[in-house]
């Protein structure tokens, strides 16, 4: 037999083959995800956003206040864009519930936090943002230039922002501070002033929440005007987790400042300038037991 006649009867074989076989089952349809109830849906979201699938993406990389504390561990970024490239109305639904469930810092602090601040987020995703943070007392002697309140910095676009919190590192009023600071009232008013635009910019903020490290007085000069810009502003005023402050504290009760804790505390900050001498100040402080 020829080899053109071979290769004639194998195909006829091939095809009665194919011929013989079974229907093959229908192509599927696409999985209707649209029509599942929206709480439904933001519960598939979390669960591709927030799923991590390495230890080291539970690791905390900042390590002051809730930013750093409270934020969820992510899933790899190639399974977060993944979900985003599924279709224009997925990314809308997918970017708007990240971007709502976190919580973002005004300005950067020394801790190395890896989420973005908010001048650096795209303005596009500004409009979902629902809480920020303000964390002061890094650089009590020398406050960073870029730590102003601009347009640039977005919070007219944040309509759905409804939380600020405020996390205070170190108050430089504290008498430990004598001769490191500029004066006792500069970071003060530094910081009220801050506070004062921020507040301004926001155009559906609700409620501040103040939380602090030891040192930080409830009754000391920051956070009595911290608290007075939140209360001429008329927003209600919430109390965090680690310093433990409610609103039936007495306001009157002067706790026993703790030199030590102060000075510690302004360690904490790497202020780079105020680090040698903080240092020999602890060398000098009276602990009380």
């Amino acid at each position: 037999m020829g080899l053109k006649k071979k290769q004639l009867q194998f195909e006829e074989e091939i095809l009665s083959d194919i011929e013989a076989e079974p229907d093959l089952p229908p192509r599927l349809r696409s999985f209707p995800l649209f029509e599942l109830p929206s709480e439904i849906r933001l519960r598939i979201y979390h669960f591709v956003l927030f799923t991590p699938t390495r230890k080291s993406a539970l690791q905390r990389t900042g390590n002051v206040g809730a930013s750093a504390k409270k934020s969820k561990p992510l899933s790899p970024s190639s399974q977060r864009v993944a979900l985003f490239l599924v279709s224009r109305k997925v990314h809308d639904e997918a970017t708007h519930y990240f971007y709502s469930t976190q919580t973002f810092r005004v300005f950067p602090v020394q801790d190395f936090l890896k989420m973005p601040t908010l001048r650096a987020l795209p303005r596009r995703h500004r409009p979902s943002i629902t809480t920020i943070e303000l964390i002061v007392g890094s650089s009590w002697t020398a406050p960073p230039r870029s730590w102003i309140v601009n347009q640039g910095l977005g919070l007219h676009d944040m309509e759905l922002a409804r939380t600020l919190k405020v996390f205070v590192q170190c108050d430089p009023s504290h008498p430990v501070f004598e001769g490191f600071r500029i004066s006792k009232d500069f970071y003060t008013d530094f910081c009220g002033q801050l506070l004062q635009k921020i507040l301004e910019r926001l155009p559906g903020l609700v409620q501040v929440e103040f939380d602090a490290w030891p040192s930080v007085e409830k009754n000391g000069p920051l956070m009595a005007r911290l608290l007075a810009e939140t209360r001429h502003a008329q927003k209600k005023v919430l109390w965090g987790p680690e310093r433990g402050w409610t609103d039936y504290d007495d306001h009157h009760k002067k706790h026993d400042n703790n030199d030590a804790d102060a000075a510690f505390d302004a360690l904490r900050t790497h202020p780079p300038e105020a680090i040698e001498g903080l240092a020999n100040s602890l060398q000098t402080v009276t602990l009380k037991s």
